[in-house]
């Protein structure tokens, strides 16, 4: 047991038993180098608003200040961490008393109990990772448009269920990863002005005699505003539970992307390959060449997924209590780093990715892939209703493979011969009417709906992707340029206040 445990209060003998301090607060200081940044603002921040309102006698705050800006210019994971002396809380406290002294280390807590640091730390580093992970949606989005872009007009086919559906083009089914990804970026905005509402001077869940100054400290802690009830502040869980969710949800449409391109990259396939950089070679197989980075990506989606099933698992207690806050200070910044660092890694996997255009089009022309094509035309020049074409062509691919033939054996004769064994049908269709149908290269064409693979369609879809994605940019940059701004100005306040 520590001597110097600050866990006690007075109320408390002694320190904490060693099975509290390994299943408890070792778990809990490993919180601690992600929430340094955000646990050391919430201090400053709450130290220069009660000196400003001479809740704090001038010299104490002076000497208050120094440490904490002392403290402050640690990096995370150099700070002394030490599951002994209790949370990272206790540990800060401790290392504070040992460089300011008692007396100026107690008055931080004036009008705020530990856990009100953690909270404003936590919504600190949960703001700013929903905006970092933004970013890399942006990034990963931008690099699906240019990549869609380049292959605009290059035939491919679309697959369900891994088999041949319909001829496409390459760069439209490319684009069609874009869009899960910028509406990820649009859900991760909405979290993040969730998250722009201070939670700072709740004064426990009450309120507090102390001259607690709640949009001052919005204004220190460049937040948008307040949360307005202060129980809800000091406890409010779901704003976590939200990020958390389009994280998890930002990883499974990666991971989705991930397995497709693992497929395109197999020998099979052979679509699509991954640079060297994002690939790694075989230790026994020589011959390999594996797409590693997609496994990473996978991996990370069902990772984040667990933590966000753990969390509300967690979450099924009364209101008013620590234990939701005891994973949540630790499961949600280590997700956010994950998920984010998953992200640029994808982001970079598909700018130095290369498609093969021709391996692309020889799927499309193959595999009785503009079947559905054919069914159309009959439907739409033979007379047929829809149902019973698609019968008939259905039968006549059957007759087909049966027999070990592709679609160019395809013959008046052929369809007629499987019109009137499904159906009784006296079917006769021009072969130039069949040629055409089964082209797929105009069967890719000739798509009337607005988001189609017709000509033209995917560069306007492109065109606007692209808009969407310079604006969400620029609130990126702004939104990180406010924050670092307020970040600024108040340590330049705290280092006026200390005198230095």
């Amino acid at each position: 047991m520590s001597q110097d445990y600050l866990g006690s209060g007075g109320r408390l003998d002694g320190g904490p038993a060693d099975a509290l301090i390994d299943a408890g607060y070792r778990y809990e200081s490993q919180a601690g180098p992600r929430l340094a940044r955000g646990l050391s603002t919430s201090d400053l921040a709450h130290a220069v608003m009660l000196a400003e309102a001479g809740a704090i006698p001038a010299d104490q705050a002076q000497a208050l200040l120094i440490a904490l800006l002392e403290l402050d210019a640690i990096p995370g994971d150099a700070f002394p961490w030490n599951p002994a002396l209790g949370d990272a809380f206790n540990s800060r406290e401790h290392e504070l008393r040992s460089r300011a002294g008692a007396t100026a280390a107690g008055w931080l807590s004036a009008g705020r109990p530990r856990r009100e640091a953690f909270r404003v730390g936590l919504r600190i580093v949960a703001r700013d990772g929903a905006r970092d992970l933004h970013d890399a949606c942006v990034a990963l989005a931008a690099a699906l448009v240019d990549l869609a872009a380049r292959h605009a007009t290059d035939l491919a086919a679309d697959y369900t269920y891994l088999q041949p559906a319909q001829p496409t083009r390459l760069g439209h089914l490319v684009l069609a990863y874009a869009y899960p990804v910028l509406r990820d970026a649009a859900r991760l905005r909405g979290i993040h002005e969730e998250l722009d509402m201070s939670v700072a001077g709740a004064g426990g869940s009450a309120g507090s005699r102390w001259p607690l100054d709640r949009s001052r400290l919005a204004d220190l802690l460049g937040a948008a505003g307040t949360v307005p009830h202060v129980k809800d502040a000091m406890w409010q869980w779901d704003a976590y539970v939200d990020l958390m969710s389009a994280a998890a949800t930002t990883a499974t449409h990666q991971s989705e992307q991930a397995q497709d391109l693992e497929i395109l990259a197999s020998r099979e396939f052979g679509i699509a390959q991954l640079a060297d950089r994002h690939s790694r070679a075989s230790a026994l197989m020589p011959q390999k060449r594996n797409p590693y980075a997609l496994a990473v990506v996978r991996a990370t989606a069902g990772t984040v997924s667990g933590d966000l099933a753990g969390m509300l698992v967690a979450l099924h207690t009364g209101s008013a209590r620590t234990d939701h806050f005891h994973v949540l200070n630790t499961v949600v910044p280590r997700a956010l780093d994950e998920v984010i660092a998953s992200t640029r890694l994808m982001a970079e996997v598909v700018e130095g990715l290369t498609l093969d255009a021709t391996r692309a089009g020889t799927a499309a022309r193959s595999g009785f892939i503009t079947a559905a094509d054919l069914a159309d035309v009959l439907a739409q020049e033979a007379g047929l209703d829809y149902r019973t074409a698609h019968h008939v062509v259905g039968r006549a691919v059957k007759m087909l493979v049966d027999s070990g033939r592709d679609e160019s054996a395809l013959t008046p004769a052929l369809l007629a011969e499987a019109a009137m064994a499904s159906d009784g049908i006296d079917l006769q269709v021009p072969a130039d009417v069949i040629r055409r149908a089964l082209d797929p290269e105009a069967a890719a064409d000739m798509r009337l709906q607005e988001g189609s693979s017709a000509p033209g369609r995917t560069e306007e879809m492109v065109a606007a992707c692209r808009e969407d994605i310079a604006a969400a940019r620029s609130w990126g940059s702004g939104t990180r340029a406010r924050a670092e701004r307020a970040e600024s100005s108040l340590r330049a306040r705290a280092r006026e206040i200390a005198g230095s």
